[in-house]
């Protein structure tokens, strides 16, 4: 079956493919996957300071999150590293503690070796087994997700493009002849593609299920593409000193100059790189930031394997010139998001261009939220301003501490992120940060999770419909206009309805389909008291984890200890959202003349009634109707 083909009863190889592809689960991890739970243990023992009493925490958190990691891996992945993962455990019996450096240089050791190990070829290959004998005995969603992240962490470990060994892995998946012939002339088995008729393109290669799997296991292992690799960016704010500039392997040039001779075919294009003038390099030089001084910069990571050429490029060119502008320059220049790839003199990604405070792809939402929200907001904060309480001008300077923490990186949101809930803390209990949010916030999170997991049911129910028949099309379209109601730019789903349309949603998709293991796995969570009650316990596992571990990354950017930039990712979501929603209750409270308490006080009381009725036994429906 062919990419944009109608098939009519699917395959668990079809399945396998779509499930490789899937990125929809990314939008909710907020675990560590097994290879960053790896990192963040390590650089606990890494750690060169005296071991004191406070750190016993981040270790455990970091402990947890390695034992996390190590109990979701699949059986055959698990199996090849038992060895190793049990005398690491033994080696860390009684850690951490004060006077051992032995003991902590054995563990050190030990990790090294089960890291080492964890990325080998040969663990590649199981974690791929994993992914197959998911998918094929029919396990839930989760499980299959769980094993999908990890074989993309791995890739990438090895330093071969997941994107490209994905998509490769897929076409062979669905035997499509243009993919295996590209796939046995990266593994050597032919000497060259032949001429390909457009017919033969879109056909078949007639391979066997065996055949096609015995193949994806080769391309896994197949060595890194070794290329040509460069990458440009753009900063804004910038200038420098003539038209062009080299510094090693970075070349800095004039926007302006650049695209004159670039776009305009200028009297210096000669001057230009070959990805830039080459007849079939597809430079996109309309994609280039346009305004008053830009600087491009040209980062050449010369030929070797690259998992995440941008990403490498990105951090090299912004070393420089932040290292190159401090400390006369307080600001400093402004670097956009995105970029364009060249392999081999030949353009293969881009990204669009664009300032973290911008958002060129939904400007008028946001601007239409902001404006919907003046008006309902405005009237009541507007009698409040002359003469303004302390308490209420405080709230007010926090809110714009939240607004600037959503344009910065991980490691400085955390920081003003935590930094609001300490003020919060400190005006609604009198507690600890981390006191206060568990206090307050858990169950509000919890059931915030719930609803959001139907909400994304209902609003992707039409996704990738594609390879469907029309019926199938037409039926999962009437679904979803049943769950979701547009309003002006947005939209509102009724989870109630969804909860009630999920055995319906179950029916519609073919069985071996994502759509239809999404549905079955979210019927199953509200199926009867037990399923509600496990993912309740599942989610306040999670809480537990992401808390514990935002405590930890938090007093390591306050006291100078390890934090991998995954972790901080990690909690740069739920500290922002705790943050937010922690300010709009204070707002609402003081607006109404109430002390900030009561908001507070209020939305914990009313999640924790909900948490009640979940655990109860009410059925899903019924415990959200209250609401």
């Amino acid at each position: 079956m062919l990419f944009g083909d109608v098939v009519v009863d699917p395959s668990w190889t079809f399945e396998l493919a779509e499930a490789l592809r899937d990125r929809w689960y990314e939008k909710d991890l907020q675990d560590l996957a097994f290879p960053e739970a790896l990192d963040q243990l390590a650089s606990w023992l890494d750690d060169p300071r005296d071991f004191e009493r406070r750190h016993r925490f981040s270790w455990q958190a970091a402990m947890a999150d390695f034992d996390l990691g190590v109990n979701r891996l699949g059986s055959e992945y698990r199996q090849g590293l038992d060895v190793h993962v049990n005398a690491f455990r033994s080696a860390m019996a009684g850690l951490p503690a004060a006077g051992v450096q032995e003991q902590v240089a054995q563990a050190r050791q030990l990790m090294r070796t089960l890291s080492q190990e964890a990325y080998s070829d040969s663990q590649l290959v199981h974690a791929w087994q994993d992914i197959v004998s998911a998918v094929r005995d029919g396990q839930c969603y989760e499980d299959i997700s769980t094993r999908t992240v990890l074989l993309r962490a791995l890739l990438e470990r090895s330093r071969r493009g997941s994107a490209e060994v994905m998509h490769s892995l897929a076409g062979v998946l669905l035997d499509r002849l243009l993919d295996v012939q590209m796939a046995r002339l990266k593994l050597g088995d032919i000497e060259d593609l032949n001429a390909l008729s457009r017919q033969d393109v879109m056909s078949s290669a007639g391979l066997s299920e065996e055949t096609r799997l015995g193949l994806c296991a080769r391309l896994l292992t197949a060595p890194p593409r070794q290329a040509h690799h460069v990458v440009w960016h753009a900063f804004a704010k910038a200038r420098i000193a003539g038209t062009v500039q080299a510094f090693g392997p970075i070349t800095l040039y004039n926007r302006d100059w650049f695209h004159g001779n670039a776009a305009e075919h200028g009297p210096f294009r000669d001057q230009l790189p070959y990805e830039v003038t080459g007849a079939e390099s597809f430079f996109p030089t309309d994609w280039l930031p346009d305004g008053p001084h830009v600087v491009l910069a040209r980062v050449d990571l010369g030929v070797g394997a690259q998992a995440d050429a941008p990403a490498v490029s990105r951090l090299q060119a912004r070393s420089m010139i932040l290292a190159a502008t401090f400390p006369e320059d307080f600001r400093g220049w402004e670097m956009y998001e995105g970029y364009i790839h060249a392999v081999d003199g030949v353009c293969t990604s881009n990204e669009v261009f664009r300032l973290t405070e911008e958002d060129f792809a939904t400007p008028y939402i946001q601007m239409d939220a902001t404006a919907e929200r003046l008006n309902r907001m405005a009237p009541r904060i507007a009698p409040h301003l002359p003469g303004a309480s302390s308490n209420l001008s405080e709230v007010i300077d926090a809110v714009g501490w939240w607004k600037a923490s959503s344009a910065q990186p991980s490691l400085p949101s955390v920081v003003l992120d935590v930094r609001i809930l300490e003020l919060l803390a400190s005006r609604v209990s009198g507690q600890d940060w981390y006191v206060y949010v568990d206090s307050f916030h858990k169950n509000a999170w919890i059931q915030h999770q719930v609803i959001h997991a139907l909400v994304r049911v209902a609003w992707h129910a039409r996704d990738d419909l594609r390879h469907f028949t029309p019926d199938v099309r037409q039926a999962a379209e009437t679904l979803h206009r049943e769950m979701v109601q547009y309003e002006g730019m947005g939209f509102r789903a009724d989870v109630r309805k969804v909860i009630s349309t999920l055995p319906d949603l179950v029916s519609v998709y073919p069985t071996h389909s994502k759509q239809r293991r999404r549905a079955e796995s979210m019927a199953g969570r509200l199926a009867g008291s037990e399923g509600m009650r496990a993912w309740y316990e599942e989610l306040n596992d999670r809480w537990s984890r992401a808390l514990n571990r935002l405590r930890s990354v938090r007093n390591s950017l306050a006291h100078g200890g390890p934090v991998t930039p995954e972790a901080a990712t990690s909690v740069t979501p739920l500290a922002h959202f705790l943050a937010g929603t922690g300010l709009m209750d204070s707002l609402s409270a003081l607006l109404e003349g109430e002390p900030q308490a009561t908001a507070h006080v209020k939305r914990r009381d009313g999640a924790n009634a909900w948490a009640e009725r979940w655990l109860s036994g009410i059925p899903a429906k019924e415990t959200l109707q209250a609401e």
